[in-house]
């Protein structure tokens, strides 16, 4: 089974390296007109690199292959395909406007058109009413801010698309889930407490620090199935098996992410502590805000390493420096309100 140290040290990683390198071939690709073919067979590599590295163990192997894959033909024709189409008709229609006479400019290396500045006498900045070639590295650099912001993502029939992201998170805390909840049914354990801790989620805050059975299905309205010591009991089976928006089981114990353990049930004992209502608001907000510096992060990183690939070394250097305030910044954050930060989160 895949434990969490797994999940932290190898397994994520394993994608945001795999994510990233496709990014920048399919952005090298287009800036250097480079065939579709050869464009696919490195990227197929990297796919097959990422199949070999996955656990075999891990629930739904397939669908992060397949995520790979569906998510790579969506840039191809979002970053390489449409780019390539567009530019080409635009240097056309510039050709055309030239008069027979005047020769263009020849472009040996593409990388030459990164460095190219506006010139008021240029025959190419005067034609009127057709797209300007200059606006070619303006063209490639916002190509690249939308693809380092987009995430590679599952492709499941039936389920709206998740970041590969999520779907590590959904399924390798479900395994430890899982295994915690058939070793309490193989001890005989029917009732148990789930856990709780003041930055839940909105999807688990209604059930955290409930009494649960274990096996049984709800008879009553809300998923209750009985009641003990004046305690409602709920189906965990029953609300585990909803599915969110996307068609997903994430739901506390199951869902993304999810914390939360179970405690057997004694008698005569009190449950996890109670948390308010505006203790949960506040912590949650740091835990958002965390969440929110760490994708940060790691948009910054892949952008630089985008940059690099196209030869910006200044603008990629800058970025870097950006990042380490960041990462300090992140450190200091989780640190000042008692959170534990995570080198895995903000790596690629």
């Amino acid at each position: 089974m895949a434990t969490n140290d797994l999940y932290q040290s190898t397994f994520m990683p394993i994608f945001q390296k795999a994510e990233t390198k496709i990014k920048s071939l399919i952005l090298a690709a287009f800036l250097y007109s480079e065939p579709l073919l050869p464009l696919r067979a490195k990227i197929d590599g990297i796919i097959a690199w990422v199949s070999k590295q996955i656990p075999k163990e891990l629930n739904d192997k397939n669908a992060y292959i397949r995520g790979l894959k569906a998510t790579s033909e969506r840039f191809i024709l979002s970053y390489y395909k449409k780019p390539q189409v567009a530019y080409k008709a635009a240097k056309t229609s510039l050709l055309q406007t030239v008069p027979p006479n005047v020769k263009p400019p020849v472009i040996k290396n593409p990388q030459q058109l990164l460095n190219v500045t506006q010139n008021k006498k240029d025959l190419w900045a005067e034609a009127k009413a057709t797209p300007n070639v200059v606006d070619y590295p303006k063209v490639v650099r916002k190509k690249l801010e939308e693809l380092a912001q987009q995430p590679a993502t599952t492709y499941e029939p039936g389920n709206k698309p998740i970041s590969l992201w999520q779907k590590a998170e959904l399924d390798v805390r479900y395994e430890g889930q899982m295994q915690m909840l058939d070793d309490l049914r193989a001890q005989g354990v029917q009732y148990a407490w789930t856990s709780s801790h003041p930055d839940c989620s909105k999807r688990c805050q209604p059930w955290q620090g409930r009494l649960m059975d274990l096996t049984n299905h709800a008879k009553g309205p809300n998923h209750q199935v009985t009641t003990i010591d004046g305690h409602p009991v709920y189906s965990l089976v029953d609300i585990m098996a909803k599915t969110d928006k996307y068609g997903y089981h994430n739901n506390i114990i199951c869902g993304f992410n999810c914390r939360h353990r179970l405690i057997p049930y004694e008698p005569g004992k009190y449950g996890p502590k109670k948390y308010t209502d505006e203790e949960v608001k506040d912590q949650r907000a740091i835990e958002e805000r965390i969440r929110a510096m760490e994708r940060e992060i790691r948009k910054q990183k892949t952008r630089a390493l985008l940059y690099e690939q196209l030869g910006e070394n200044k603008i990629a250097k800058s970025i870097n420096n950006r990042v380490k305030i960041l990462v300090s910044k992140y450190k200091s954050f989780c640190e000042r309100h008692g959170f534990a930060w995570n080198e895995y989160r903000i790596n690629i």
